[in-house]
């Protein structure tokens, strides 16, 4: 996987949070992703096909999936629960679209999928095992989240 395909996410990450969310989250390390597993509760997943194919997760703790559903529909959560779910899978989905915006400019076309999400302590998501995953983490506050991208060219 090159690279530069991490970058669309990570841009549209920063743009949706401060946009929708009202956070701007503070980008951490970028890391190649060794295993499936994910150490946060929460991921949304939403696969790509096309002139690149994959996929892209975002994954964080359960106290910031309540203060991102808070802050973006202004409902107060203590247990995940299906506008939980849909919050993290809507705010996915506008990453996703986002990032398509910027890889379409530049050629590069796929469709996104409707996004799943999958709750859980040490859940795992797994890929192909020819395709590498990248990924960033933000900061937010006391909290991080995740975005990892496994995007193969040429479908």
């Amino acid at each position: 996987m090159k690279a530069e395909y991490v970058n669309p996410f990570i841009t549209a990450t920063s743009e949706v949070f401060k946009t929708m969310v009202g956070i701007e989250p503070e980008r951490g390390q970028l890391y190649v992703k060794a295993d499936e597993k994910l150490s946060y509760d929460i991921s949304g997943v939403i696969g790509l096909a096309g002139q690149a194919s994959g996929f892209v997760i975002i994954s964080m703790s359960e106290r910031l999936a309540f203060k991102v559903l808070e802050n973006f529909l202004g409902e107060t959560k203590t247990e995940v629960d299906d506008d939980v779910m849909d919050a993290i899978g809507e705010i996915l989905n506008m990453i996703a679209g986002g990032a398509k915006q910027i890889f379409s400019k530049n050629g590069i076309r796929f469709k996104i999928s409707i996004p799943n999400v999958v709750v859980g302590k040490d859940h795992k998501v797994g890929k192909q095992k020819n395709v590498q995953c990248l990924g960033m983490s933000f900061n937010v506050g006391d909290d991080s989240f995740v975005i990892e991208v496994a995007l193969n060219e040429g479908g």
